[in-house]
């Protein structure tokens, strides 16, 4: 079984247990859906026939949907084997703090560069003027 299916049919089986534990039942993936949609402000709502693939273990939502699932049913993304939401946070985090130090490298070198080509014109002018002298 590849790396991805037991990932679906592990959040599958994550979120039954999760609506087990909130409705005491796995309700009909029309009732998941609609549910869903009224929680979705922040996110795309879903069809019933995305409600089903998830109950089925078919496919497996994207992050701001497991976010939505998380806070609703108090799913536990751990469990999935996904990262925590602090850990990607801190990696988004660390991915715009290099952004940031290679967009200031740049900035840097940019100046160090025109800097390097005032003072090479400069070398270039006295250059001229040693050989007028020396003529």
């Amino acid at each position: 079984m590849s790396w991805h299916k037991a990932l679906q049919e592990s959040f599958a089986l994550a979120l039954a247990n999760a609506l087990l534990t909130r409705y005491r039942e796995v309700p009909s993936a029309s009732f998941l859906a609609k549910e869903f949609n009224l929680r979705a402000s922040h996110c795309e709502p879903i069809t019933h026939e995305t409600a089903r693939r998830w109950l089925k273990g078919l496919a497996i939502p994207k992050f701001d949907k497991l976010l939505l699932l998380r806070s609703w049913l108090d799913l536990d993304l751990n469990a999935l084997g996904l990262p925590s939401l602090e850990a990607t946070v801190k990696k988004n985090q660390l991915q715009k703090d290099l952004l940031a130090r290679q967009e200031a490298f740049v900035a840097r070198t940019q100046s160090i560069k025109e800097a390097l080509e005032v003072l090479m014109r400069e070398v270039e002018r006295l250059e001229a003027a040693l050989e007028g002298l020396a003529a």
